[in-house]
């Protein structure tokens, strides 16, 4: 019952994003596959970013230094506890693994083709900032929604990604030399395996890691191309692409 919410939590966040996305759809053309890219895509990550969450807080039960505790804890029940959460760790982290092999080919070319586009309409709005209404908002449509889309996805990866962090933290705060000698092997155990699999983030087809810091890395090059369109607003090869795009969107230069 403690979890119920959380769940409810989630049920009205799916909720107002389908409203959001359905309502967003009148003034848009639909995008069915990446809206349930998205969903899936967010169900999936909270879900494992929530069993992380459950394994990090079964270390709140386990003795600070893991030391049998008499009339609590014996050192064969911390030993199959740490066993166990080395388990779920690995079987977690390979579920991140699967992630990345699955959707990270398709999560690459979404965020790749809509830096791409970004782009265009960030040299479609430059070229055309004296055009109509119609053609100023267009860029800011674009931008809305699709910064809330990646926001979406990037914002529960590093969720993911800090839960599965606080597993690390609680091992790393661990000071070998307490620990007794038949729990110091399955905590040297951990450690490799987390050595193994740390390398093992989510990440888009492996070029680049899921989590908000791509958002400022895309932002600084979306400026940087401002910047630049700015200043070579006037230069012949804009002239020409002014009239090209004012031909083939009928729009006044």
């Amino acid at each position: 019952h403690s979890n119920l919410p959380k769940k409810r939590l989630w049920t009205i966040f799916m909720i107002i994003f389908f409203i959001y996305y359905l309502g967003f759809r009148i003034f848009y053309a639909p995008e069915i596959i990446i809206f349930v890219v998205l969903i899936t895509s967010c169900f999936y990550l909270y879900n494992i970013g929530h069993r992380f969450h459950v394994v990090s807080s079964l270390w709140q039960y386990l003795p600070p230094t893991l030391n049998a505790v008499p009339g609590k804890w014996t050192n064969n029940e911390i030993i199959a506890l740490v066993e166990c959460i080395r388990l779920l760790h690995a079987e977690l982290s390979e579920l991140i693994r699967l992630f990345s092999r699955a959707y990270g080919p398709v999560l690459l070319m979404y965020y790749v083709l809509t830096f791409l586009h970004a782009v265009y309409e960030t040299i479609f709005l430059v070229i055309f900032k004296d055009g109509n209404l119609a053609v100023s908002v267009v860029p800011l449509i674009f931008y809305v929604n699709h910064i809330f889309n990646m926001v979406s996805i990037l914002f529960i990866a590093t969720w993911v990604i800090e839960k599965k962090s606080n597993i690390i933290t609680h091992l790393r705060s661990m000071r070998i030399s307490e620990i007794p000698a038949e729990t110091k092997l399955q905590v040297k155990l951990f450690m490799n395996q987390i050595s193994l699999y740390e390398q093992k983030e989510l990440t888009a087809f492996g070029l680049f890691n899921l989590n908000l810091r791509l958002i400022t890395s895309m932002s600084v090059l979306l400026i940087m191309v401002l910047s630049t369109m700015i200043q070579m607003k006037n230069h012949p090869i804009f002239n020409l692409l002014h009239n090209l795009l004012g031909v083939q969107f009928k729009i006044n230069p």
